[in-house]
């Protein structure tokens, strides 16, 4: 199998969508709380081991999403998808195994963090692997999948980076971790609504079910426009009531991206949004904070 035809499967154009939120969540780690008194904390070996393993739990979700997809009989086009089965460069059997083998990856990184993070790591190892594995599988049709991308990529990633290097784990600290990911669960929903509200006319007749087939399709497009402007408005009032640093405001310079993505409606434009967004969001957080 041809390095280029896998590397389509994993559909890397989405990676910012795991990339960010262990990145914001190790920056957190390393501020403590996020807060100027909170004692951080910054590993580099398990830094790489949870970027490692949320990146093959990525792709090996997306590759195994396909393969059902494909399957079942709902992406029949070579538009759909990656586009590797439906246009004859991968068979399903291929799909299926390498899915396999990239989700063994990315199990072996849980095992080596799970020896010294056990509370942190089991229940949200078994959280990812049961989304990348029961989505596709059987709850799809359900509608569950905009619920099960923010848990598994926005609050899931971001807290199990934090959980896993910081000194501190109390309920209060947990809590405020959540918080602070909600923007990027917003942005790592866009991603996948802008997906759906593309494959709306496919999936209903496929009797799939997602916010994009069960609204509207003004509903659907006014519902992404808030995915996309909403973190914006969450850095505003973040900083207006000190919850956030002055230095949040950064984020505004991706304004531009969040245009260009509402206009265009383009599911990688979508994800170079959420990176956008994503690092400058993180990037404000490195700095001493000064509040309003």
């Amino acid at each position: 199998m041809q390095p280029a035809v896998l590397w389509r499967a994993t559909r890397a154009y989405s990676l910012p969508a795991s990339v960010v939120p262990v990145v914001l969540g190790t920056v957190l780690a390393a501020r403590g709380d996020g807060t100027a008194s909170g004692e951080g904390q910054f590993d580099p070996g398990t830094f790489a081991l949870a970027l490692v393993g949320a990146v093959l739990a990525h792709f090996g979700a997306n590759v195994l999403n396909d393969y059902f997809d494909f399957i079942k009989g709902v992406d029949t086009r070579p538009e759909h998808g990656s586009g590797v089965l439906t246009g004859g460069f991968m068979t399903a059997a291929q799909a299926l195994n390498f899915a396999v083998l990239l989700l063994g990856g990315a199990g072996l990184c849980g095992l080596l963090l799970l020896r010294v993070h056990r509370d942190v790591v089991f229940p949200l190892g078994l959280l990812g692997l049961g989304c990348a594995v029961l989505y596709p599988a059987f709850l799809k049709k359900y509608g569950f999948g905009d619920l099960l991308i923010v848990l598994a990529f926005g609050l899931g990633l971001t807290l199990g980076a934090y959980g896993v290097q910081a000194r501190s784990n109390s309920v209060r600290s947990w809590l405020l971790i959540a918080l602070y990911s909600l923007p990027v669960c917003l942005l790592v929903d866009a991603i996948l609504h802008a997906n759906n509200l593309r494959d709306a006319p496919d999936d209903r007749a496929a009797n799939v079910r997602t916010l994009a087939t069960l609204l509207p399709k003004r509903a659907g497009e006014a519902w992404q426009l808030f995915l996309l402007f909403a973190p914006l408005l969450f850095v505003g009032i973040g900083v207006l009531t000190r919850l956030l640093p002055l230095w949040s405001l950064v984020t505004f310079l991706s304004l531009p991206l969040l245009i260009r993505a509402a206009r265009t409606g383009d599911v990688p434009a979508t994800a170079q949004t959420h990176l956008g967004f994503g690092l400058l969001y993180t990037s404000s957080f490195l700095l001493r904070p000064v509040f309003l």
